[in-house]
């Protein structure tokens, strides 16, 4: 395990999250209605010619939009799947090691989101020591693998 991949964590929360935004929005589209230009004069006199924005059934164009919908689905459900394969992969990591300073230190870094400053006033150490222990169990971890 490396920095860099434990340091993904918090993006691929906020990655799921904003997924789950996209993914709802996408469900709560209204394909049936497809908006339409047509030519429209105001209701009173001199009766201006212009422009006006109808909802109106089409199937060709609802037919298209629905598939496009469908597909864009299909896709953000495919990353959210991944990213939240990768989510349980980093937490199972974490949860396995066995030293509980680094494990606390790391919970409080990759999962909640804390500086490195944070994570030293909870621990009672400066800035960098948190930092220092982490580094040097990864190396170690990566030694043994």
């Amino acid at each position: 395990m490396t920095k860099k991949e434990l340091e993904q964590l918090m993006d691929l929360k906020k990655e799921i999250n904003e997924l789950e935004q996209s993914i709802l929005k996408i469900e709560q589209m209204d394909i049936e209605a497809v908006p339409v230009k047509v030519d429209a004069s105001s209701k009173n006199f001199p009766y201006i010619q212009g422009k006006m924005a109808v909802k109106s059934y089409n199937p060709v164009l609802a037919n298209k939009r629905a598939n496009l919908l469908y597909s864009k689905r299909v896709l953000l459900e495919e990353r959210k799947s991944k990213a939240a394969a990768e989510e349980t992969r980093l937490l199972h990591y974490i949860n396995s090691i066995q030293e509980s300073k680094v494990r606390r230190i790391m919970q409080f870094r990759y999962i909640d989101g804390y500086s490195w400053e944070t994570i030293g006033s909870i621990m009672h150490f400066d800035r960098r020591t948190g930092e220092r222990i982490v580094s040097r169990y990864l190396r170690q971890d990566e030694k043994s693998s």
